[in-house]
């Protein structure tokens, strides 16, 4: 019982330390950089009322429980750049500046791949 009780307590202090944002995209258009060994090797838009920019705000309503205060250190290999947030994902995890503060949650690198820029 004992350990089972450590256990719950361990689960609620993690849940605790999580947050749910509800991430509003500004009706403007956002740069994408793709950068490969820590330099940016393509650069393009995404428009508003685009296709991309229709999935990037479904990719946030989709992710938008689990982010933690940003703790670690990152290379971006692909940074989403616009007038109010400012997204950096690098493999399975994703760093966005939004709001005054910096968060960080895990995602699959493969449910970004559509914002890379020769992507359709």
């Amino acid at each position: 019982m004992r350990i089972l009780g450590s256990v719950v307590l361990i689960l609620l202090l993690a849940t605790a330390c999580s947050r749910s944002m509800s991430v509003e995209l500004p009706a403007q258009p956002l740069t994408v950089v793709q950068y490969s060994q820590g330099k940016a090797t393509q650069r393009c838009v995404i428009a508003p009322g685009g296709d991309k920019f229709r999935k990037l705000a479904d990719f946030m309503k989709q992710n938008a429980d689990g982010w933690h205060k940003r703790s670690a250190d990152y290379e971006p290999s692909l940074m989403v750049i616009g007038s109010n947030i400012n997204m950096y994902f690098q493999d399975d995890l994703l760093v966005m500046s939004y709001n005054g503060g910096e968060y960080s949650r895990k995602v699959a690198p493969d449910s970004y791949a559509f914002l890379a820029c020769g992507a359709k």
